[in-house]
């Protein structure tokens, strides 16, 4: 029987949206910088430190401040020009890895440093990615939305394997500083990108001040999300997945180094391989001409995710961790992009933007406070027994959720 060749039609039409391809290709090389510099800020901590509490620690810095922030910008990008607000984002992102750059090549970066600048960072983000993630659906055809999230996450992954083997050559080649001077020369493509775009002029939404009653739009953003026949249980399962188990990146310096023994080549290596398999993931979502089934693969990623973390942390072979790496990878993008997808197709127009809040503050606060949680674990125990217990307890909690939604449905 002959395999079926992989369809690409879906992605071809999205892409000939004029809007879209500007996007997608500013936003790309920005990425590509940003991934460098994920990976660079790590290897740099760890060099500083050698502790896996202070690897939590920048972590944490970088993704406390969404857990304040970003409920509040999902109402701000309801009211106000969504392009504008991503611009700002991007300047002082820039600003910040130009500083970044500075004190790591003058040879006068502290860890205390690094922690205040990844609180820019945090406080900087919530911005940028709210205001991308509402912009983006504005670029496409309704029907085309999903694809468009596919294929955005695809580049992003893209980025996620470039990136860090760039990251690792300038961190051997030419030293950590330039990797963050490349990250902020990274920022001129996308803020052309988003000035170039063709769209109608902002509509604020009626009777909306940017802000006043802030809180009470914030809240119902929150009660419409989990009020929600789909997204009121896919979300909190992502939630949980996020807090167990993606904090496994901003570990990888420390477990490289501890379980592995590698060095840059090494780490460079693993997260290489965590953007192939988000990659390969990617591809076969952004195939799907719908979201339909959408909710049975983030169910299902969760728990291949969690049983693939376990696996990872009883491998003591580099060259065999590095493919269960990937495959925990793979099914991370699905949960990931399959929740993100069903987010956007599913909520009313005038809600996006606080729905789309809602999915970030969780997927982006659940890392950060697993990376704390994971950070001071690996201090006492070291990181094979943290995460063997995250990744199972994980596959546990999606297998159980999802049991309890098909119970539902027999009895509905």
């Amino acid at each position: 029987m002959a395999l079926k060749a992989p369809d690409f039609s879906a992605m071809r039409e999205t892409l000939r949206s004029r809007n879209f391809a500007v996007f997608t290709m500013g936003n790309g090389l920005s990425v590509l910088g940003t991934w460098i510099q994920r990976l660079s800020v790590g290897w740099l901590t760890w060099d500083l430190t050698n502790s896996g509490s202070w690897l939590g620690a920048v972590a944490f810095a970088e993704f406390a401040p969404v857990v304040f922030l970003a409920p509040f910008m999902g109402v701000v990008t309801d009211r106000v020009d969504r392009r504008r607000l991503a611009l700002a984002g991007q300047y002082l992102a820039a600003l910040q890895a130009l500083v970044l750059a500075g004190l790591t090549l003058a040879h006068v970066i502290t860890p205390m440093m690094v922690l205040v600048l990844q609180v820019f960072a945090g406080i900087v983000q919530p911005l940028i990615q709210t205001a991308r993630l509402v912009l983006v659906p504005t670029l496409v055809p309704r029907e085309r939305v999903g694809n468009a999230v596919a294929i955005t996450s695809l580049v992003f992954h893209t980025a996620r394997i470039i990136g860090p083997m760039i990251a690792g050559f300038l961190i051997t080649a030419i030293g950590v500083g330039w990797s963050f001077a490349a990250n902020a020369a990274s920022y001129i493509p996308v803020v052309w990108a988003l000035k170039s775009l063709h769209l109608p002029p902002h509509q604020p939404r009626a009777g909306a001040d940017p802000w006043t009653k802030i809180l009470d739009d914030a809240k119902q953003g929150w009660h419409y999300v989990f009020a929600h026949p789909v997204l009121g249980w896919v979300v909190p399962m992502v939630g949980i997945m996020s807090l167990l188990t993606w904090s496994i990146g901003d570990m990888l310096p420390g477990i490289t180094d501890h379980m592995f023994g590698r060095g840059a080549t090494g780490l460079a290596t693993f997260t290489s391989a965590q953007g192939a398999g988000a990659i390969l993931g990617g591809l076969i979502l952004a195939q799907r001409p719908s979201a339909k089934g959408l909710s049975r693969i983030v169910a299902f990623g969760m728990i291949g995710n969690g049983i693939l973390i376990a696996a990872f942390s009883l491998t003591s072979a580099f060259w065999l961790a590095v493919p269960v790496l990937l495959g925990s990878s793979f099914f991370s993008v699905m949960v990931g992009v399959g929740s993100q997808s069903l987010t956007q197709t599913t909520v009313e127009d005038d809600m996006r933007g606080r729905s789309m809040s809602v999915w970030y503050t969780i997927t982006r606060a659940g890392p950060a406070l697993g990376a704390v949680m994971l950070g001071s674990a690996a201090s006492v125990f070291g990181f094979q027994k943290p995460l063997f217990v995250a990744g199972m307890l994980s596959a546990l909690v999606a297998a159980g959720m999802w049991w309890r939604q098909v119970k539902r449905r027999q009895r509905g």
